[in-house]
């Protein structure tokens, strides 16, 4: 199984392979699930690509929010940048960018992002049928779930190990957004989830925030299963972390029955931020413990608490410890963002400066500060732990190139393809008497101090006759094959299909159809958002009832729908929220998958909206429900709540705890 961990920045990223992991997810500045993150440049992203490949790991950029139609174009253009640096696969979740990576860049490799919330065969099955390689699962399945899934589909199947769990189902929170307008479907999530809510005389209830996941014990279950990949969460957080949870997994999966590494490997786990631990949603028997609203909502230890605050910074009384080189967030008791910054100094009471500060110790530390007395600072990592020059030291992206090379006793030749150059040079080898030359003597010799600003990919090699090379002489013609090529690989164009795909895009996106609106038809069947594996044939029952009945009307809601309706002929599809609908491109894949009409997602605003209706390919119709700003499985805390100010209202339907707003938040008209 893939060991898959999070990378923020590159200095996370390195950590993340020193301490084990096979894999590593990061984005880009925008279209990202956690824009909050340092994230990458092209510059940094260069760098990393590089690395992995010559390490023999691997990188997947995530491309997992929605994307609003004047957004496309920006979309598109990073696009060509990835193509040209060949990440090992895109994780997305609009299905417009699953839709122009079909059409445009059908070689890179697609994996569908939790975001898109598929939580069972079905939805697997439509991912597969549009070219997804793996499809990383909604973490609000149980292990016995799990198991049929896996059983029913053929897809690689990734799954969430550890880290911080979300309260909603994925791509199902609106809270962030109709709270404070920022979309964590948009990767700006404010986390209000874990905030503290009020009912009556109950205060600082913290009714949405889970615990974390630690699933240390489930590895051998998941390993039955074959499942593809192991997810560690935590983009935002700190090297220390990520490398701590990549070598405390690595020595577990490297060692299964070694009751010794599971020692080493606990003592690891102890020493790593983070809230109260669980096994999140692999067994329904703990899912009524998943939260519990009168603890802590926050990340980290709590290590000090703010007595006072005054213009140049503010003194902390030390409940644990502090050291120099700590990460540390100050913010409210009662919950919320915070302000992280790194502990580069700190005074004792006598105004002189220290590097360690112990439990009970009051302490001055500098700085501006949005704080107040009663706030607490809380570790969100840890000193020692900096792989900083490691990164910086690592060399810019190198183009990557193929390389044919066919050998002769009497002649040597070397081809790049899309280029007409072609290198020989006449030899004279006699035959082996005991070490022939073979295909990996000249792989790892051709590899080795290419041109700069480049590097071989596959090299594909063809020896014509059984004879011996010396070392130095392998060298001397690596040495003249470079000096050759060095000029042809700068003048090369590597993707000449470039402009002509920008072209085709650009004329596909001004096209305005401008198709009139349509009216939900009263008779119609709706497909249930969330239908675990367990109850799949249940539904496809109803469906068939309701066919045999005379409906042709169908409501889906999500990717399952799709696979559930395939068989149906003259059958009118009308997609809805949760299956997000924010660009053009969307529309066009709910099409190929046998939409006949849309709904915009609800997050999308008035001027998207106008401008996406226009260029639809697809007439809307008007969905006037009023939406939950969150669904999920756990055993929510039912009623009404405030937050902020707000009022919200907490039911059951269907077996699924759903958080209403006050102010209805209506879909878009």
């Amino acid at each position: 199984m893939e060991l898959l961990s999070p990378a923020g920045n590159l200095e996370t990223a390195i950590a993340a392979f020193d301490g084990g992991a096979d894999a590593v997810y990061c984005g880009l500045g925008k279209f990202n699930a956690r824009e909050r993150a340092e994230n990458f440049s092209k510059e940094t992203l260069g760098k990393l690509l590089n690395f992995a490949k010559e390490n023999g790991r691997k990188v997947y950029i995530t491309l997992n929010t929605l994307i609003w139609e004047s957004e496309l174009s920006e979309l598109f253009e990073q696009l060509l940048i990835l193509d040209k640096m060949n990440p090992d696969a895109l994780i997305v979740q609009d299905p417009g960018v699953c839709e122009i990576v079909r059409k445009y860049f059908p070689q890179m490799t697609l994996h569908a992002s939790t975001q898109m919330g598929i939580h069972n065969s079905a939805g697997v099955a439509v991912a597969e049928k549009l070219g997804f390689k793996r499809v990383i699962l909604e973490r609000q399945i149980s292990l016995d779930e799990l198991r049929q899934i896996a059983k029913n589909s053929t897809l690689e199947l990734e799954v969430f190990l550890h880290g911080s769990l979300c309260c909603s189902l994925s791509g199902r929170c609106l809270l962030s957004h109709h709270l404070y307008g920022e979309s964590g479907n948009r990767g700006k999530c404010k986390q209000p989830c874990r905030r503290a809510f009020e009912q009556g005389k109950m205060k600082n209830m913290r009714i949405l925030s889970p615990a974390d996941l630690a699933g240390s014990s489930l590895l051998s279950e998941l390993d039955k299963l074959n499942i593809a990949s192991l997810k560690i969460e935590g983009r935002l957080r700190t090297p220390d972390y990520i490398w701590k949870t990549a070598r405390a997994y690595r020595i577990l999966l490297d060692n299964p029955d070694d009751p010794e590494a599971a020692v080493e490997a606990e003592n690891i786990f102890r020493t790593v931020p983070g809230r109260k631990k669980s096994t999140g949603f692999y067994f329904k028997s703990s899912w009524k413990s998943l939260i519990d609203p009168s603890a802590g909502g926050s990340f980290g230890e709590c290590c000090a608490k703010v007595n006072k605050v005054i213009r140049s910074g503010m003194l902390v009384k030390v409940a644990t410890s502090l050291h120099l080189g700590d990460r540390l967030r100050v913010m409210p008791a009662a919950g919320g963002e915070g302000e992280s910054f790194s502990l580069a100094a700190m005074e004792n009471h006598n105004r002189t400066g220290i590097i360690r500060a112990r439990s009970g110790e009051t302490v001055f530390i500098k700085g501006n500060f949005r704080a107040a007395p009663g706030y607490e600072i809380r570790r969100i990592g840890e000193n020692g732990f900096d792989f900083s020059r490691r990164a910086a030291a690592l060399p810019d992206f190198r183009q990557e190139f193929a390389l044919k090379i066919t050998a002769f006793p009497t002649l040597w030749q070397a081809e790049i393809p899309g280029s007409n150059a072609v290198w020989q040079e006449s030899t004279d080898f006699a035959p082996a008497e005991k070490r022939p030359l073979t295909e990996e003597q000249i792989k790892k010799v051709f590899s080795e101090n290419p041109p700069a600003g480049f590097r071989p990919g596959k090299i594909e090699v063809c020896i014509n006759g059984n004879f011996f090379v010396p070392a130095a002489t392998l060298k001397s013609l690596r040495r003249n094959y470079r000096e050759f090529f060095t000029p042809v690989l700068g003048s090369m164009d590597f993707f000449p299909e470039h402009p002509v795909k920008m072209e085709k895009f650009y004329a596909e996106n001004q096209i305005f159809p401008d198709l009139p609106p349509e009216i939900l038809p009263q008779n119609i069947f709706t497909i249930p958002d969330f239908i675990p594996e367990n109850e799949l044939d249940n539904i496809r029952k109803e469906i068939k009832n309701a066919y045999a009945n005379g409906v042709r009307n169908f409501s889906a809601g999500h990717w399952h729908a799709f696979e559930l309706l395939k068989n149906l002929p003259q059958v009118k599809i009308f997609t809805r929220y949760p299956f997000h609908i924010s660009n053009s491109f969307a529309v066009k894949l709910a099409g190929v998958l046998g939409a006949s009409c849309v709904a915009a997602t609800p997050e999308c605003d008035e001027n998207n909206r106008i401008l996406l209706q226009k260029k639809s390919p697809l007439p809307f119709f008007e969905d006037k429900r009023a939406v939950p700003l969150l669904v999920s499985r756990i055993p929510l805390a039912k009623g009404k709540w405030e937050l902020d100010g707000k009022k919200f209202k907490i039911t059951e339907t269907e077996k699924l705890s759903v958080l209403h707003s006050h102010d209805p938040f209506e879909v878009p008209r």
